[in-house]
């Protein structure tokens, strides 16, 4: 999946030939996912005579220049972009407001309060964003008790995530957020409503918190790939 969404940023031509991806370290950061499965991806890109990767202090993994060959519309690849996106969220959409009603309505006590506990750690940039992200949402799915629900919501963020998080590279955090607004407090702002309806145990209105808040990002995708459409 990682390889995939790489070949397709290649073609968009937001890495042109000569030009050098980011480190592992960034891809991590960026695509949530652990070096070793960038690692490999780069190496399948390789393989493929896409990318090749240099030693030393300007080294690194650059484009080549048979990158240019690549011969898929950038309209269809980004059509291809937004139909995943639109149906990652439509199937989230599906499970994970009932996640959030069973958890208020099934998890013990302290589990609840440790979602919101979770809000208050910190998330300095993108990827410590993502991190908690991540947590907060399959704590939820963790807390509805239901583990055919837990491991639905689990598959359906790592189908979404690296695809979507991809839309972040070269964008950086600010694109998709109001000016000024920090990883941390974003996070906090976005999931506290859910945490509280949560905690207090009320499953209607936690479902509707994330019903809601999920709306939001489809909201934030769809301006991610206008943008990324406009660059063309």
């Amino acid at each position: 999946m990682v390889a995939e969404i790489l070949r397709r940023r290649i073609a968009l031509g937001d890495f042109p030939p000569g030009s050098r991806l980011p480190t592992e370290r960034e891809l991590s950061e960026v695509l949530g996912v652990g070096r070793n499965t960038v690692r490999q991806a780069l190496r399948q890109l390789t393989e493929e005579g896409l990318v090749n990767t240099t030693l030393g202090r300007s080294g690194g993994t650059r484009v080549r220049a048979a990158a240019e060959s690549e011969d898929t519309p950038r309209a269809e690849i980004i059509a291809s972009f937004r139909a995943t996106i639109r149906d990652c969220l439509e199937y989230r959409q599906a499970i994970e407001p009932f996640a959030a009603r069973l958890a208020a309505e099934r998890a013990p006590t302290e589990v609840r309060r440790q979602l919101l506990r979770l809000l208050d750690e910190p998330a300095e940039d993108l990827s410590g964003y993502h991190r908690l992200d991540s947590a907060f949402h399959l704590g939820i799915a963790a807390a509805s008790g239901n583990p055919m629900l837990h491991r639905a919501i689990e598959a359906a963020r790592a189908e979404m995530f690296v695809g979507g998080n991809a839309l972040w590279l070269q964008a950086g955090w600010s694109l998709g957020h109001a000016e000024g607004a920090s990883a941390g407090p974003r996070l906090r702002e976005e999931h506290l409503p859910i945490a509280l309806a949560v905690l207090a145990g009320d499953g209607p209105a936690a479902e509707a918190r994330m019903r809601e808040h999920l709306d939001d990002s489809r909201q934030q995708f769809r301006f991610l790939i206008d943008q990324l459409e406009q660059l063309g």
